[in-house]
């Protein structure tokens, strides 16, 4: 039974609707009207013949009716002035072209059908004049209400308030423009544009949405002053990262605060709208341009197939999960033995992707519990199975060896088992960039994985594809979080040594290539994802110290010296692999080394028996040959300062570069 007053209240605002149409009709029946009349003064000089006026008489009705009618038709009659735009005009000038073209017609063929003269003969050249008086008319009238709410509406006395601030826009471009309507539209966001800054010396001196713009953006730091500005906005979403750490360079010298727009990749994705300002962050300054494989491979890969992500919940598992639901497999079974860590990412899921209709399914569940995970994929019957689940941490892998063989190399190959035993297709192992040349029982581990996970693939149909990439932005137990929370707590900022260099990906960058991957080959192999250039952290530090509006004076950065199974540097292959490019250009083929089954058999039975805290290191050796921690870790110590050392800022550097 529908609600009374809801009943009411839909009635009354029907009725405010029809009212307002009735209004509007009228305001374009006087318009065409008066602009008909005027044009018969115009035409005749404003002398009138007595022997025009039954012409124009009669005439006005059958030009007023038709134009009503076009009105009606091209809905002069529903837009909302105040929002006019360039539709509007479009819509204004084709239903007057067609009203006129009638007429037209008319006049020339109105006595075929019959039609009095009266009605038809009027003057073509008044048609004409009509035609573009009405047109200014109606446009006018139009742009006359929307300045009106534009400049005469309550909200400017707050807007030009003495607690405005005084902005520019980096960037004139279409995003720049759509962000100057959008500040000028909401005078509570508290912001006057007062200029446009570009590199492109053809729109200097150029006016956007009546504001200027200037350049080039080197020269920010006397433009703000000449300007009165303390805040710029960075509407420039296809930037690169390198391009974006030029930018926030120059703004931190001119002491601006600076916010951005979302980069292009998220705009395309719907998740964020282009005014939608936020402060620059670490992942804005590693952006690099997507590249999609054609054909959408990936969406045929996953769509309407049973999918299980193990690691769900952490950073890597948690974009797994959100990206593959928007390719809508026909079910997700989320793997994650932390009960929060499975919570948060149900509950995300279900704030971006609550449209999806695909089953999902939390499974509270330890991947090292054989017993229960063959239950579950017995349950779920899973056609691709992405493994994310993994100890990561290098300084807790050497205080806790077996625990991290066990999970990360035993565990996976154990999986990989069982999902061949349960005629899973596909299977996509997530390795690390440690796993080369690797100096850490996390990366020995990891390396030690892939050897094992090579070995199952070569016994049956099951396909395992393995991917390799280096650390991802805002990862738990990353050396980021670490920063913004020394940052937050005033300092200082620990950095292992000067010297010491990592490999960043975004983390929706690094899911989408992984995904991309699974799409290449017939598995068997490692897959190595393209990461950009090497970070130095000291270099990372002084950016977030910028991006969070400090200054090196205020947050100062200490050397504590290099942790055991740490590298100065990560590598990007094995001695004696060769390396194969891919359709992919930032995806290639790396060809390991790989051990003969019996050898792999007989380690994993050793691993299996006789694993202890001491022997780990070297049962790990004797798989993964290259792994030498203990030398490794000697030759860093030798070069890394062992007690802490204060390096004072040098405001002279300025550098947001890596």
């Amino acid at each position: 039974m529908k609600n009374p007053e809801t009943s009411f209240i839909n009635s009354f605002l029907l009725r405010i609707a029809a009212a307002r149409v009735a209004i509007l009709f009228l305001f374009h029946a006087l318009v065409f009207v008066a602009c008909y009349a005027f044009a018969y003064l115009l035409r005749f000089e404003f002398s009138v013949a007595p022997e025009y006026l039954p012409e124009f008489k009669w005439g006005v009705l059958a030009v007023v009716g038709v134009q009503l009618l076009a009105g009606s038709v091209f809905g002069f009659y529903r837009g909302w002035w105040r929002y006019v735009g360039i539709a509007d005009v479009v819509r204004l000038v084709f239903g007057l072209s067609a009203a006129a073209a009638v007429l037209l017609g008319l006049w020339y063929a109105g006595p075929t059908f019959g039609i009095d003269d009266r009605f038809v003969k009027t003057p073509r050249g008044v048609l004409m004049i009509d035609w573009a008086f009405t047109l200014l008319s109606l446009f006018g009238a139009r742009v006359i209400i929307r300045l009106g709410r534009d400049r005469l509406r309550p909200g400017d006395a707050f807007s030009a308030s003495d607690t405005t601030r005084r902005v520019l826009i980096i960037g004139a471009g279409d995003a720049g423009e759509t962000l100057a309507r959008e500040i000028e539209h909401r005078p509570q966001l508290g912001m006057k544009v007062v200029g446009f800054v570009d590199d492109q010396r053809a729109k200097w001196g150029s006016h956007i949405r009546g504001i200027e713009v200037y350049g080039p953006i080197p020269d920010i730091g006397e433009l703000a002053d000449e300007l009165g500005a303390t805040e710029a906005l960075i509407a420039i979403p296809s930037a690169s990262g390198k391009r974006l750490r030029e930018i926030i360079h120059h703004l931190s010298a001119a002491d601006l605060q600076f916010k951005t727009m979302p980069g292009i990749d998220h705009l395309v994705s719907g998740k964020v709208h282009v005014t939608q300002l936020r402060p620059v962050n670490v992942e804005d300054l590693l952006r690099r341009q997507r590249v999609d494989l054609p054909g959408d491979p990936v969406r045929a890969l996953f769509r309407g197939k049973r999918v299980l992500i193990t690691g769900a919940g952490g950073t890597i598992g948690a974009e797994l999960s959100s990206q593959i639901l928007q390719f809508e497999p026909a079910s997700l079974a989320l793997v994650e033995r932390a009960e929060y860590a499975l919570y948060e990412v149900r509950k995300r899921l279900g704030r971006e992707a609550a449209w999806a209709s695909s089953e999902i399914t939390s499974n509270l569940v330890d991947i090292c519990d054989t017993d229960i995970l063959d239950g579950l994929l017995e349950r779920e019957r899973p056609e691709i199975v992405l493994h994310a689940a993994a100890h990561k941490h290098v300084p807790l892998g050497e205080e806790n060896p077996p625990e991290y063989v066990r999970n990360n190399c035993v565990a996976t190959r154990t999986l990989a088992e069982l999902c061949a035993k349960h005629n899973v297709e596909r299977f996509v192992f997530i390795s690390t960039d440690k796993a080369i040349n690797p100096s850490s029982i996390m990366g020995a581990s990891k390396r030690a994985a892939e050897i094992a996970l090579l070995d199952v693939a070569g016994r049956g149909p099951m396909k395992v594809t393995i991917v390799r990439f280096g650390n991802v932005i805002g990862s738990s137990g990353s050396v980021i979080p670490l920063f913004m929370e020394q940052i937050a707590a005033g300092g200082p900022i620990t950095v292992t040594h000067p010297e010491v260099t990592r490999y960043f990906l975004r983390t929706s960058e690094a899911v989408s290539l992984v995904l991309q991957a699974a799409t290449l080959g017939t598995g068997g192999r490692i897959f190595m994802l393209d990461m950009g250039e090497p970070v130095k952290i000291v270099d990372l530090a002084r950016d977030l110290i910028r991006l969070s509006n400090h200054s090196e004076d205020e947050i100062q950065i200490v050397f504590t010296g290099m942790r055991p199974g740490e590298k100065l540097f990560e590598e990007i292959r094995l001695q004696g692999e060769s390396i194969h490019p891919t359709v992919h250009p930032r995806i290639v083929i790396t060809e390991a080394p790989q051990p003969d089954p019996a050898r792999v058999k007989q380690w994993l039975q050793e691993v299996a028996t006789s694993m202890t805290a001491e022997r780990t290191a070297a049962l790990l050796a004797r798989l993964v040959p290259e792994f030498t921690s203990d030398a490794t870790v000697a030759a860093l110590r030798a070069k890394a300062p062992m007690t802490p050392v204060l390096v004072m800022p040098k405001r002279a550097r300025g550098d947001l570069s890596s």
